[in-house]
């Protein structure tokens, strides 16, 4: 069975639409065509971009308390822990600060000591997220033992100050670089939720 040759207007109606279709494609897949190109993906705002969307400041968290006499800051692994329980830990007041309780133990001039940590989930009024380091892993250090990196898992759990937590804890994972400083002080230099790049 032969099939009957395309009509006058059906061929008509597709030049029609392959002529409005192919300018389209090209204009989506190049980009914004003559728009005024905006900023690229993943850009970070300015001050000026915060102001102009109305942004909240963060504001800087209260001073870091002092380093705790206890902790051995020529054990990198005693250093890890006490960063990672000051840095996870968290009280109502610490949203949209930049939370310092674990500065003591970061290098000065790092991120962890300069920035410290935004608190984006703080808990409730009346209640404190407690953390605590379960498990810490070496995963790499330098030949001459100036630098190494940990795998730490972390359980907070959140609750009344000094009473039971409500729920149970929440588990995650971070990873902390620590340098050796001259006078033989391991301080973390590079927290991070993922591998840092370029750390070996």
């Amino acid at each position: 069975m032969r099939s009957s040759p395309p009509s006058s207007a059906l061929v008509a109606a597709l030049v029609v639409l392959v002529a409005v279709l192919v300018p389209l494609a090209v204009t989506l897949l190049t980009g914004r065509g003559d728009a005024e190109p905006g900023p690229p993906l993943g850009a970070a705002l300015d001050g000026s971009d915060r102001r102009s969307l109305d942004a909240v400041p963060v504001r800087r968290g209260a001073a870091p308390p002092a380093v705790d006499p206890a902790v051995d800051l020529a054990d990198p692994q005693a250093v890890a822990r006490a960063y990672l329980v000051g840095a996870r830990s968290a009280g109502p007041d610490d949203g949209g600060r930049t939370h310092l309780q674990a500065a003591g133990y970061a290098a000065p001039g790092s991120p962890p000591a300069a920035v410290g940590v935004l608190v984006l989930d703080p808990p409730p009024p009346g209640r404190v997220r407690t953390a605590a380091v379960t498990a810490l892993d070496l995963v790499a250090e330098d030949d001459a033992d100036l630098r190494r990196g940990y795998r730490a898992t972390v359980a907070t759990t959140t609750g009344p100050p000094g009473g039971t937590a409500v729920g149970p804890p929440a588990v995650s994972t971070a990873y902390v670089v620590l340098d050796r400083q001259v006078d033989g002080h391991w301080l973390v230099t590079a927290d991070t939720p993922d591998v840092p790049e370029g750390d070996d």
